[in-house]
């Protein structure tokens, strides 16, 4: 007879997933790491509280005796969208990871179906998901300080879940770096913005074209125009790494943004002014909440490909 774990790996390996689980006793560790970044300046007050402030180093109220956490990496691809604009056709795309409602809800029912059948419960962990997968064992550092899970590469979505099921095994350990990086440079090179350095595993992430993206501020001279190659987030670092080459595809479905669309993105209308269509495209890619940066970062991908053209 198969243990929960055994049952678990059976139904992730359906979607091609892999996963870790720690005991929550590591979770203080995890928080007292990333303070240690923001003491020693390794990151800015300004970065820490923008991307690690709303992390919850603790069960929620809904499952107080949770014992576990269970990280997941599932694959995900690259998608492709397009925008017509003044009957001109401009082509751009999302990175993996950015869209993730689905695949936490498929993450959730095989948990649930699994764990619920043995009378045990399951909640969302917000946690520092990249930190924990290389604690845990299921991924390792590229020298960009993206996780890379073994098999999937970096095309890699990672969600995480807390459960009062305690597993048997805790994957705890030290963090790695691929030894591929230890003799290879290319996404250092391939930086538009210079933020991956020679001297650690930790990029100066406030440098990082993802961090300008996915911020209200304007882009600062420093950013080359023609470095922006995605309408959130940035593809430069994974896309030349030689690990990700066999990982590396496509949804099979490209997402169109009509004329009215995208002028409606480019007018940087209130949110609630959005028509339904637009409104409803937007949620399917989990961008909804990123709204108020797209019309910028729309704006500069058109220019870019205008001046190319």
């Amino acid at each position: 007879m198969q243990n929960i774990s055994e049952i678990l790996q059976s139904e992730f390996n359906k979607i091609n997933a892999k996963f870790k689980t720690i005991t929550i006793t590591h979770l203080p560790e995890l928080h007292t790491e990333l303070l240690t970044w923001l003491h020693d300046g390794l990151i800015s007050k300004k970065f820490y509280e923008q991307n690690y402030g709303q992390f919850i180093f603790h069960p929620p109220s809904t499952l107080p005796d949770a014992s576990s956490v269970v990280i997941i990496g599932i694959p995900q691809k690259v998608t492709r969208i397009e925008f017509f604009y003044n009957n001109i056709r401009y082509e751009t795309v999302i990175p993996p990871t950015y869209r993730f409602s689905q695949i936490r809800a498929t993450c959730k029912e095989i948990l649930t179906t699994v764990l619920g059948s043995k009378g045990y419960a399951v909640e969302r962990a917000i946690l520092p998901m990249k930190l924990l997968a290389v604690k845990s064992g299921l991924g390792k550092y590229g020298r960009n300080n993206i996780c890379y899970v073994d098999g999937l590469g970096s095309y890699t979505r990672l969600e995480t879940f807390y459960t009062n099921y305690s597993f048997p095994t805790d994957n705890w350990g030290e963090k790695q770096l691929m030894k591929a990086c230890t003799s290879c440079t290319l996404c250092r090179q391939a930086c538009p913005t210079h933020c991956i350095p020679d001297d650690r595993i930790l990029i100066h992430a406030d440098q990082c074209l993802t961090y300008f993206n996915e911020n209200l501020e304007e882009f600062p001279a420093s950013v080359p125009p023609d470095s922006h190659n995605a309408l959130i987030g940035c593809m430069y670092c994974q896309t030349v790494c030689p690990q990700n080459k066999k990982h590396f595809t496509y949804e099979p479905v490209t997402i169109t943004f009509t004329e009215e669309e995208t002028t409606c993105l480019l007018e940087n209308l209130p949110r609630e002014n959005l028509p339904e269509n637009l409104i409803k495209k937007l949620k399917n890619l989990d961008l909804f909440e990123d709204y108020l940066e797209l019309p910028r970062n729309l704006r500069v991908l058109l220019n870019k490909q205008h001046n190319s053209s």
